[in-house]
């Protein structure tokens, strides 16, 4: 699925990679590959499990705001 240089984590990938950025969304990739980790079906399928852990994995420690203002 990915093609090109690595930008988003992935080993071939032309897409930019974007960081987690608040709680609410590193939530919803946690939900997302515990998802995916029991075999149910995705919610996000544009982003490959791998990229999901290495997102989930910089943004681990990190104190971030509870919702992102626009």
């Amino acid at each position: 699925m990915c093609k090109g240089k690595g930008k988003c984590g992935c080993a071939g990938s032309t897409r930019k990679h974007t960081p987690i950025v608040s709680e609410k969304q590193r939530g919803l990739f946690g939900a997302e590959l515990a998802r995916r980790k029991s075999g149910k079906g995705s919610i996000m399928p544009g982003i490959t499990t791998k990229e999901l852990v290495n997102h989930l994995e910089e943004s681990s420690g990190k104190k971030l705001p509870k919702k992102v203002k626009k």
